[in-house]
């Protein structure tokens, strides 16, 4: 019987989104007791619009489902506790669920590599990007949360299993300066990966409870392609500094950035800017330069969405063969160009963070 109830359940998606309220982690319990069904409902939103439709939504669809049985729905706050359906709102107020996302412990800032479609070159720039913070003494972790996809242990030439500790942490590796940890060091690299949204949630939730990270100045995110299941568990979860979209000048990918930036804005994320990759191809023999993939879209996108332009990045024959021998292109100092392009990157965020958190301290 209380199977039949999650699975009606099921069946109500929170208002505006695509994914329903047991999967969003919204029933906190479901009680039989003689003649009476309970179902506590534990929403972290402060819209109480948005909370009254899920609340009778559930009153309805159990009702018609199981119409000789006393039907009781409470809100609770994440502690479980009866929560009044008229609370006032907060003073920051939110129509989504994620407004109360948690700080990860021991790390000062987090930051998502994103991008709205394949192919754009996101992990080679999460990659020298949290290599180019770790030259600049900054303590880095790297997490390539890309389950379906995993490519750090080729860009960075690493396949160790990770250790365990005692306590069933997992210790994430080490490897030019940084932290390190990825789904493909756990799998192995020649593994297909199937999954579903509820195992994927998840696994972003052991990733972020079960890893060892210590004191990190940046943790910077590898995130899969598009707006899916990692994206939406990982804004719902974790309080992130912001969020960097990468893309490339065609106008298909552009389109897909709209809808990341647009994501991330509406789960209460900051989008710290648009990096520009493979801006114009380099030729390797002559030296000139070729605008292949178009010209101009990253700038027209920055400022449609009102955000700094942070990098243009050449489209390299060098940045391929250095990611498919494992030793990313910003530790090689003779390409002095290209190093450079990558540590006023890294620069340029950190300017950014610590101007947000003054923004915020005066707030």
């Amino acid at each position: 019987m209380k199977s039949k109830i999650i699975n009606l359940l099921r069946q109500i998606q929170y208002p505006g989104y695509d994914r329903d309220i047991v999967s969003f982690g919204m029933v906190s319990a479901v009680r039989l007791e003689g003649k009476s069904i309970q179902i506590d409902l534990g929403i972290k939103s402060s819209n109480e619009s948005n909370k009254q439709n899920v609340h009778e939504s559930v009153q309805k669809i159990i009702s018609e489902n199981f119409s000789d049985y006393e039907i009781i729905v409470n809100l609770v706050d994440v502690d479980g506790k009866q929560s009044a359906k008229t609370a006032s709102h907060h003073a920051h107020s939110s129509n989504d669920p994620w407004a109360n996302q948690t700080k990860l412990p021991q790390i000062n800032h987090v930051i998502a590599i994103a991008s709205g479609k394949g192919g754009v070159g996101k992990s080679t720039i999460a990659t020298n990007l949290a290599i180019a913070l770790a030259e600049k003494k900054f303590r880095v972790g790297l997490l390539d949360l890309d389950v379906y996809g995993p490519s750090m242990q080729v860009l960075l030439g690493e396949n160790k299993q990770p250790e365990i500790t005692d306590e069933q942490k997992i210790l994430p590796l080490t490897k030019y300066g940084m932290k390190i940890m990825s789904f493909g060091f756990l799998i192995g690299d020649k593994s297909p990966v199937i999954w579903r949204g509820p195992m994927v949630a998840k696994l972003v939730d052991q990733f972020f409870n079960d890893i060892e990270w210590g004191s990190l100045d940046y943790l910077i995110l590898d995130l899969p392609p598009g707006t899916g299941d990692v994206q939406l568990s990982l804004v719902q979860r974790v309080k992130l500094t912001g969020a960097i979209v990468i893309t490339t000048p065609q106008d298909l990918s552009l389109a897909d950035v709209r809808r990341g930036a647009d994501m991330f804005r509406q789960t209460n994320t900051p989008v710290l800017g648009v990096i520009e990759n493979m801006s114009n191809f380099i030729c390797p023999h002559c030296g000139n330069s070729s605008e292949i993939f178009g010209h101009g879209g990253g700038i027209a996108e920055s400022a449609r969405l009102n955000l700094p332009l942070l990098a243009h990045i050449p489209l390299l024959a060098d940045i391929v063969t250095s990611s498919d021998a494992g030793k990313p292109i910003v530790l090689n100092r003779e390409l002095v160009e290209i190093r450079r392009v990558f540590m006023d990157l890294a620069e340029s965020i950190v300017k950014i963070v610590k101007q947000q958190e003054e923004q915020n301290h005066v707030h």
